[in-house]
């Protein structure tokens, strides 16, 4: 029940947002192209972060990238700070890393940190033998983070629809559905989030329950100020 634009991949699109959120609704894109290895905080990265803040309600996915075991110079040698492109590190937007049906890791799926030192990916889903549309009618097997990226922009429409129903058809913000996806991640690889697989493997149920449920807080505080907030931790 949604509806698909599709453009070629140039950075100079992304000048098409705002107007495109404004005036057509769209409130997610998805883009798996390179842009650069782990060329860090570019202007791109800082107009695509701009843009979600001065638009809350929008999410920017990409593929984290398939330069896994490339050296791009971060300093910690081969296998690591190789996301591709600088537009990828950014603060508001999504990096997805590319796992087997089985939560393996590609080889090929690109590390963090970026090169600020922050982490990336931000979540992984399945990139690895996914079934997908082909050229003249055909489905053929593909792998890569540009597979893994649609699937978590797709699982972000179904959140988008979540809120939309429980919430008098009201968009929810950009960072209530990373934090959501995010912190009901399934952890993978090293305790808690590392730079192979973030988050962890998205899991789409879960951010859901946080969504239904309301476990979340959306506040802002001044500078120098403090807020206090009471989180209800559920048994067990």
């Amino acid at each position: 029940g949604v509806n698909l634009d599709v453009y070629n991949s140039s950075n100079n699109n992304y000048n098409l947002f705002p107007g495109l959120f404004d005036n057509d609704d769209i409130v997610i894109t998805s883009k798996s192209y390179s842009n650069g290895c782990n060329s860090g905080y570019t202007t791109l990265a800082r107009q695509l972060d701009q843009q979600v803040h001065d638009r809350p309600q929008l999410t920017h996915v990409f593929s984290a990238g398939n330069s896994g075991t490339s050296d791009c110079g971060y300093g910690a040698g081969a296998g690591w700070g190789n996301i591709t492109g600088g537009h990828k590190a950014g603060k508001n937007v999504i990096a997805v890393g590319n796992l087997s049906h089985t939560d393996i890791l590609s080889g090929s799926s690109s590390r963090g940190p970026a090169e600020d030192g922050r982490i990336k990916p931000d979540i992984c889903a399945v990139g690895s033998s996914v079934t997908s549309t082909g050229p003249d009618n055909i489905y053929f097997t593909i792998s890569g983070t540009s597979m893994s990226c649609p699937g978590v922009s797709g699982t972000i429409a179904q959140l988008y629809h979540a809120y939309r129903d429980l919430n008098g058809g009201n968009d929810p913000d950009a960072a209530l559905i990373k934090g959501a996806i995010l912190n009901t991640g399934e952890d993978l690889g090293n305790t808690g989030p590392d730079f192979q697989y973030g988050w962890g493997r998205i899991n789409a149920r879960e951010a859901f329950e946080v969504i239904k449920n309301n476990q979340y807080v959306s506040n802002n505080v001044s500078q120098g100020a403090t807020n206090t907030h009471t989180i209800t931790v559920p048994a067990g």
